[in-house]
């Protein structure tokens, strides 16, 4: 692999983990309101928001081994 084609690997890798930071603040965040309000993870659920968070995570997971194939195709 070329600098450049390292490079925007490693791009990737950023947007990643900015999603994955937004996604660890979202679980923080309903974990304290879960710990003052018993019916916030009825809601969290009932209202598909966990379905959004899933696929975010999904969508992470798939970059990495994205990113991973590119960097090491044979491993």
């Amino acid at each position: 692999m070329t600098n450049e084609e390292l490079f925007e690997q490693a791009e990737e890798l950023t947007r990643a983990w900015e999603s994955l930071k937004v996604s660890i603040e979202l679980l923080a965040m309903n974990n304290t309101v879960a710990q003052h309000d018993a019916e916030w993870p009825a809601y969290f659920f009932n209202s598909h928001q966990s379905s959004n968070l899933e696929s975010n995570l999904a969508n992470i997971a798939d970059t990495m081994l994205k990113v991973s194939n590119a960097i090491c195709p044979k491993e």
